[in-house]
């Protein structure tokens, strides 16, 4: 159980997460790293789900993978999100696999204009229910796509809205606070507007990627704070937020 997303913005890239690990009996098992940061492709992930990968805890596991990938030579992001499914398909247990996993992986790319994010997205878990928002169709294999630069870039036509000030925002987790975040940030926005609108009063809009983080925590700890009051058998989603940004690497 987590809350795990991944924003995407003109600034830089944001990966967060809460810091909260659930024990199999569904019972809180103190925090646990559910970021990690890829240094050498400019990039980062999160993990949602399971917490092992055969014998190892998912810090361990992604932490030894990582510095594979670099050692091996990884050069893309295409790459090494491939390499990331193959291996949790022949790696994790069944158990482990059962429990339905999801990594987001996003960074930056170079080709020949310039730098642009990709976002690939990482699953087990092949559905969800349009109406309620909860997982279905847990499997034994990965399946893996590259959603944003690929997919909404062209298909919403975000550069204008990103021009704006405007940002993508991609987010997985348990139900209730997956759903209730996207509520906030709708509902902040407008609280942020009204403020930030009122010329006597000195506040503003983010001016920076570490700006946005402290606005992104803000929202994590929120969420957090609703399940420390809840009637769930464990906070799911609660505990220390996780925030690693990606600076907009320089043409």
């Amino acid at each position: 159980m987590t809350l795990i997303l991944t924003y995407i913005s003109s600034l830089g890239i944001i990966h967060a997460s809460d810091g909260n690990l659930t024990a199999a009996d569904g019972s809180c098992a103190g925090e646990a790293a559910k970021v990690f940061p890829i240094r050498f492709l400019k990039a980062g992930l999160t993990i949602a789900g399971s917490y092992g990968v055969g014998g190892h805890s998912m810090r361990q596991w992604i932490d030894s993978f990582v510095r594979g990938q670099e050692q091996a030579g990884c050069r893309s992001l295409n790459a090494f999100s491939s390499a990331l499914a193959g291996t949790l398909e022949t790696q994790m247990t069944q158990p482990q696999k059962a429990e339905g996993s999801m990594v987001q992986v996003a960074g930056y790319v170079q080709d020949s204009v310039g730098w642009h994010p990709e976002f690939w997205f990482i699953r087990n878990v092949y559905r969800m229910d349009p109406k309620t928002g909860e997982y279905s169709d847990i499997r034994d294999t990965f399946q893996i796509s590259e959603d944003f630069w690929a997919r909404d870039w062209t298909q919403k036509n975000l550069a204008p809205f990103f021009q704006q000030g405007g940002h993508q925002v991609y987010i997985n987790g348990f139900t209730s606070g997956r759903i209730s975040y996207i509520i906030l940030e709708s509902d902040m926005a407008s609280f942020f507007e009204h403020v930030w609108s009122n010329r006597a009063w000195k506040f503003r809009r983010p001016a920076s990627l570490q700006e946005i983080a402290l606005i992104v925590d803000l929202y994590i700890r929120t969420i957090g704070v609703l399940f420390s009051m809840s009637d769930y058998s464990a906070p799911f989603i609660g505990g220390t937020p996780q925030v690693y940004a990606i600076p907009r690497p320089q043409p």
